[in-house]
């Protein structure tokens, strides 16, 4: 019996077809769809704007969940296309305080070019792209369009938790220790992204009930791969905006339940510390080296107070003053300090605090509460874990934290114009107008 060459390709096209089935099951052959229906389907001559908007918003949702050259791939893409159609960029510009974030960036970028901090000019740059797509999806969302995206990613982190099972599998028989990435940059990466996934699988409990027993596997795979991941930083941002969004959002029963399994977690931890996924003397040494990174930070801060030095800042002094060996300051404070100066880390927290208020006034005046109470979740997690780490500045994270964020533009016309940068009278009367009519 002889095989052509195109009936082997079949053959071993329909093997790899079985095996994704079987070893991934429903969860795999929705993300292959997802995959047609984004990037293969394009056969129609003219698509409807809400269709466009549909496909762009989850080929950016599925990017995060790949290779970070994908998501840089599709964020710029999408940053191009806004910024080159008049609409578009209109609509996604016109969120307050944009032009003090086009500002913030501008002054990062030539700050890194004062001190030859070439890979901080082409974080700048990257920043735009994904500032402008962040905002490009303020504009665009809508509440089906978000529940959609955030289905997706619970989908896709099925995919990343079974690679991270796998990286483990690999690498243990050589590196016992080794904490696997899945399809991030380093374990800490991985580590916020499944933070912000348990609690939107959370979230999803809450508003579809219908397939609870689905997010509940999410969470419980998510969780496999955080433990996996050996991230203690992301483990206890978790814990605190699981707390969080169950305070606002969930029933008692919820909260009982949370208690008692944080319990029983921590009975676990005290009499079985060998269960651990770090030993005490890696957690030692991890604090050792956080002090003298913090320490270095702090003395290359002083020499550049103002502007500082440009993203990744702390790559270029670690030597200069004796510092641990890394690519940032891992702390959120310090390396806004370092990178902006005092001038940025005022223009981020003034822009923070701009969609803080906005997010109060939402939920305030009851705009889309659960949604609210999820975003504020995620930027309780942030914080949290910035505390000891920084990794909201990367890609895919940040990627995931707008998608969440962009929640803030579902009927937000109200709020956004009681957060503006005071305007003239005239521009004042005839928004009043608009918000009356």
């Amino acid at each position: 019996m002889t095989f052509s060459k195109t009936s082997l390709l079949v053959s071993t096209k329909e093997l790899v077809w079985v095996v994704f089935r079987l070893c991934f099951g429903k969860g795999m052959e929705l993300i292959v769809r997802a995959v047609q229906l984004l990037f293969l389907n394009f056969s129609k001559k003219k698509l409807s704007a809400d269709e466009i908007c549909r496909r762009a918003v989850l080929a950016f949702t599925v990017s995060l969940f790949l290779p970070f050259y994908v998501g840089i791939a599709v964020m710029s893409c999408i940053a191009f296309l806004t910024l080159s159609r008049s609409r578009a960029r209109e609509k996604a510009l016109s969120a307050p305080f944009t032009k003090l974030v086009f500002g913030f960036l501008a002054v990062s970028f030539f700050a890194s070019a004062v001190y030859n901090n070439y890979i901080g000019m082409l974080y700048s740059l990257l920043a735009y792209a994904v500032v402008v797509c962040g905002l490009y999806l303020r504009s665009v969302m809508t509440c089906p369009l978000f529940h959609l995206s955030l289905d997706t990613a619970c989908v896709a982190s099925l995919w990343c938790a079974a690679i991270a099972v796998v990286q483990k599998a690999v690498y243990f028989s050589k590196a016992p220790n080794y904490r696997p990435v899945s399809v991030f940059s380093n374990a800490n990466y991985y580590g916020m992204m499944i933070e912000f996934l348990v609690v939107i699988a959370l979230y999803r409990i809450f508003t579809n009930p219908k397939h609870r027993n689905f997010y509940l596997a999410v969470i419980g795979v998510n969780l496999i791969g955080l433990y996996l991941a050996a991230s203690c930083s992301a483990c206890i941002a978790m814990v605190c905006a699981v707390a969080i969004f169950l305070f606002y959002r969930g029933s008692k029963k919820m909260i009982l339940l949370f208690l008692a399994a944080l319990g029983a977690g921590l009975v676990v931890i005290v009499f079985f510390p060998m269960l651990l996924p770090r030993s005490s003397t890696a957690l030692e040494t991890t604090i050792a080296q956080r002090v003298s990174i913090w320490t270095a930070s702090l003395h290359a801060f002083k020499r550049s107070a103002i502007f500082g030095r440009g993203p990744s800042a702390y790559r270029l002094i670690w030597e200069q003053y004796g510092g641990f060996k890394t690519y940032h300051c891992h702390n959120l404070l310090l390396d806004a300090l370092l990178n902006y100066g005092v001038a940025g880390t005022i223009a981020i927290f003034l822009y923070a605090a701009a969609q803080i208020r906005v997010l109060i006034l939402r939920y305030q005046y009851g705009i889309c509460r659960s949604m609210d109470v999820l975003a504020a979740a995620l930027l309780v997690a942030v914080l949290v874990h910035g505390l000891s780490d920084v990794t909201i500045f990367w890609v895919q994270t940040s990627g995931l934290f707008f998608l969440v964020a962009s929640s803030m533009g579902i009927d937000s016309a109200y709020a956004d114009e009681r957060v503006r940068l005071p305007r003239p009278v005239s521009e004042q009367n005839s928004a009043s107008a608009r918000l009356s009519v």
